[in-house]
């Protein structure tokens, strides 16, 4: 039996080493082997080329995506923010004026009053005006502001500037506008008056210059552009011009005439105004020249984005872009937060003491 047991394990020794020196050629081979419980693996190729390069760049954002609309060479003319100064003529209609004594009655608005129900306006402006008031008069629970004027026909704008010539001797106004190159004419202006007083925007009024860019408003001729508008200071005179445009306009402090210049900086193929307003919503603004080749002009315009279209009464066109997006909140400032802890301790004392 012992001799039986040698043969046997030398047997067995003899298979094993088959067995391995198989499997050494079968891996060395490349082809296939036999690995747990008898399923078939593919082998792999080593690859001995070079590795790609690690990249260490940021990933590429998405380019927005942009239509040509067709757009007439006339609506240079057209727009919010059409520039009617000394040098530039207003060269439109008088589509879209609406009695702004009518749309108070639509809205149910007692927070001013008007001259008559004669004075016209821009629809819009209208209701942006009605809501800027409305605020004021919630603040103050004052409702003495009279709307003196809105639109003036080119005749009417003409007497006035005759008799402020005759009035003063001088042979051009920087009070008046001549006709056809007044503000009055394209329905976006207004000037205020008081029941018993003239308007000058101070007192409990400083609400009105403090807030009105919230509701697209600015106040056109401020004291130190006179040089820049050749109109002298008028705190009674406000133009209509859009958010978030005349956020940018008050915060940077300049004048409309220098918002138009400057927006020649931002034409469509180059990089574009970025603006964000009170809400944190971002805009994107950009100016497109007319094709003055043509009575038609191709322009750019956002896809799948809302947008607006304005003349600027000269060459070309601004595009306002709202790119949905809205912009983080910036924290409150150490003082503002420390000024606010103090207030409510103040009125946390307050409401103590009263109980």
């Amino acid at each position: 039996m012992g001799e039986k047991k040698k043969k046997g394990n030398g047997a067995a020794r003899f298979f094993d080493v088959l067995f391995a020196l198989a499997l050494c050629g079968g891996i060395g081979y490349g082809g296939y082997y036999v690995a747990t419980h008898g399923t078939a693996v593919e082998q792999k190729e080593n690859y001995t080329g070079a590795l790609p390069e690690e990249t260490t760049e940021a990933p590429t954002e998405p380019q927005p995506s942009y239509n040509n609309i067709e757009v007439s060479n006339q609506e240079v003319y057209q727009g919010n923010l059409i520039l009617v100064n000394y040098e530039l003529p207003f060269q439109g209609g008088e589509e879209n004026l609406v009695s702004l004594y009518q749309v108070m009655l639509e809205k149910d608005c007692h927070s001013f009053g008007t001259k008559d129900a004669d004075v016209k306006v821009q629809r819009e402006y209208a209701e942006n005006l009605i809501s800027l008031f409305d605020a004021f008069y919630a603040e103050s629970f004052d409702n003495n502001i009279i709307v003196q004027s809105g639109y003036r026909s080119p005749e009417r704008q003409q007497e006035l500037y005759d008799a402020d010539l005759e009035s003063t001797g001088l042979e051009e106004s920087q009070r008046v506008a001549k006709a056809g190159y007044s503000e009055h004419q394209t329905g976006l202006c207004v000037d205020l008056t008081l029941f018993e007083a003239e308007y000058d925007g101070t007192g409990i009024y400083s609400y009105i210059n403090e807030h009105c860019e919230d509701y697209g408003i600015i106040l056109r001729y401020p004291e130190n552009k006179t040089e820049v508008t050749h109109i002298t200071f008028e705190p009674w005179h406000y133009r209509y011009v859009g958010i978030p445009h005349a956020e940018y306009i008050k915060n940077n402090n300049i004048c409309l005439e220098e918002y138009i210049t400057l927006l020649y900086g931002y034409d469509f193929s180059g990089e574009h105004l970025q603006i964000t307003d009170k809400n944190h919503k971002i805009y994107e603004v950009y100016y497109y020249p007319a094709d003055t080749s043509a009575d038609k002009t191709m322009l750019p315009v956002p896809a799948d984005k809302e947008y607006t279209v304005s003349g600027n009464n000269k060459d070309g066109f601004i595009v306002t872009v709202d790119t949905g997006e809205e912009a983080e909140a910036e924290p409150l400032s150490e003082e503002i937060q420390e000024t606010e802890l103090v207030n409510q301790e103040e009125s946390d004392t307050e409401a103590d003491t009263i109980l």
